[in-house]
């Protein structure tokens, strides 16, 4: 009973909050210029992530929602009482709201979709992996496909793998694969937000993605194929002979990503 109320009361929320944002979008503000000192809580924030883990990675753990929240509220500070410019940070609130939105939908939803591969684990069948991944990061997104591949890309390499074929997957499927959509990579749905045709970029990129993963993947391929034959004769073996019986569980979210894109 309690679970249904709950979720009763957040399709609720989360209808009363569309309806929000549908009557928010509307809103028109003024791009006034902005004091090129403000892109020092940016700089800051980076920095920490990076350095401050190395430095103290027990105090980075605890205090890093602080830290986050401190330099963003410098930011809001500066809008609202420097620039008054209130309305300037509820539309941009608006436009992460819907690119969170749709980043959260797809990494959970692909999420829920294990997928078990049936085959070896020959370096040819890992560039095959891998530019499947490069393909479907543009329907999926990067978030979703990498969901989706990571696992029977690791458990296909169990016996061998090691640090560089996670390096390629997220360099591939990750990054790179998801270049052509507004789906696959975020600044371009920001973009798309923005008014940019949703085809803009598939049209004019599609050889320079063609080129850049063909690239990745043909060193990623000289990589593998040096390692695999360097492989002992018994352990070679076992890569030859393991192989899952093919299966596909949660395919009832196939759904609701097609609602999603």
């Amino acid at each position: 009973m309690k679970k249904t109320v709950l979720s009763f009361l957040l399709l609720v929320a989360f209808l009363s909050l569309f309806v929000w944002i549908s009557d928010a979008s509307a809103i028109e503000y003024e791009i006034m210029p902005v004091n090129p000192a403000m892109i020092t809580p940016f700089i800051l924030l980076l920095l920490a992530i990076a350095l401050v883990p190395f430095i103290s990675a027990h105090w980075w753990g605890e205090k890093y929602p602080l830290v986050s929240f401190g330099l963003g509220a410098i930011a809001v500070i500066y809008y609202f009482f420097i620039l008054h410019n209130g309305p300037r940070m509820l539309g941009t609130a608006l436009e992460y709201f819907s690119f969170i939105a749709l980043i959260g939908s797809l990494f959970v939803v692909s999420g829920g979709i294990h997928i078990r591969i049936k085959g070896r684990s020959t370096p040819l069948a890992n560039v095959m992996l891998l530019a499947i991944g490069a393909v479907i990061s543009n329907l999926l997104g990067t978030t979703g496909a990498s969901m989706v591949l990571i696992r029977p890309y690791i458990r296909t390499n169990k016996y061998r793998i090691s640090g560089y074929h996670i390096v390629f997957f997220i360099f591939i499927v990750s990054n790179i694969g998801g270049m052509l959509t507004p789906i696959g990579d975020p600044p371009l749905f920001l973009g798309y937000l923005k008014g940019v045709p949703f085809f803009w970029v598939i049209g004019r990129m599609w050889l320079i993605w063609l080129l850049a993963v063909s690239a990745v993947l043909l060193a990623f391929y000289i990589i593998d194929r040096y390692n695999y034959k360097k492989m002992p004769a018994e352990l070679e073996h076992e890569v030859e002979e393991e192989g899952e019986h093919p299966a596909v569980q949660g395919l009832h979210n196939v759904i609701f990503l097609l609602v999603i894109i």
